[in-house]
C-alpha cells in the first residue's frame, strides 16, 4: 500500500500543476480578449453609454442615467435610464431608442439577439446624478448615508457637492460621496 501511495502522489502532483497552470494561462487569454465573456458587458455597457450620450446631444434637457447589460451573450437585454430635466415622454425615450438601437446594429456590439429598452428611471429609482437631486428640489427624500443613518426630509437644495434636507427640527447637509441611497418619497395626499 506505501508503494502504491509513493508512486501516485507524484503523478496527481503532477496533474493538479498542469491544471493549475492551464486554468491560470486561460484565465490571462479570456482576460486580455476584449471579446471575453468576463469583459463583454463592461465593454457594452461603456460602449452603449457612449451611443446614447452622442444621441442625447440632440436634446439638451435630456441625460444619461444608467446603463444595464444583463443576461447571457446571444440572448441579453439592454436597460437604458434617461432623465430629463422636466420628466421625459414615451416619444422620447423612443427617439432615444431609435437612434441608439439602430448605431448599436450598425456596430454589430450586441453579438446574438438581445432587448433594448429605453425608459425614465421612475419614482423608484434611486437618484444617482445632482442632475436629478436638483430636478427633485421641493420633493420629500429617503436618504441613507454609508454610515447607516436613514433620514427623510424636503430637499432643499442640490449643490455640486451635497444636498440639504429639511427635517422636522433642523436642516441638515450630506454629501453625494456620504450617500448611498437615496429616493424620492412617493405621497398620495
Amino acid at each position: 500500500m506505501n508503494s502504491l501511495t509513493n508512486t501516485f502522489i507524484p503523478i496527481i502532483y503532477l496533474f493538479y500543476t498542469l491544471v493549475i497552470y492551464f486554468c491560470r494561462k486561460c484565465i490571462l487569454e479570456i482576460r486580455g480578449d476584449p471579446k471575453s465573456p468576463l469583459l463583454l458587458y463592461q465593454v457594452e455597457a461603456k460602449e452603449i453609454k457612449e451611443i446614447v450620450e452622442s444621441v442625447l446631444q440632440e436634446d439638451e434637457s435630456l441625460f444619461l442615467v444608467e446603463v444595464l447589460v444583463k443576461g447571457n451573450t446571444g440572448n441579453q437585454k439592454v436597460l437604458v435610464f434617461v432623465d430629463g430635466d422636466n420628466g421625459i415622454s414615451i416619444d422620447q425615450c423612443s427617439r432615444v431608442s431609435r437612434q441608439a438601437g439602430s448605431i448599436i446594429e450598425e456596430r454589430d456590439l450586441m453579438p446574438g439577439k438581445y432587448t433594448l429598452e429605453v425608459s425614465s428611471p421612475g419614482l423608484d429609482f434611486p437618484l444617482m446624478l445632482t442632475r436629478q437631486y436638483r430636478k427633485n428640489v421641493g420633493r420629500t427624500l429617503q436618504v441613507e448615508t454609508l454610515n447607516g443613518e436613514k433620514v427623510e426630509g424636503k430637499l432643499v437644495s442640490a449643490g455640486e457637492d451635497l444636498i440639504s434636507l429639511e427635517m422636522k427640527k433642523e436642516e441638515k447637509s450630506f454629501p453625494y460621496d456620504e450617500i448611498k441611497q437615496s429616493k424620492v418619497k412617493i405621497s398620495f395626499k
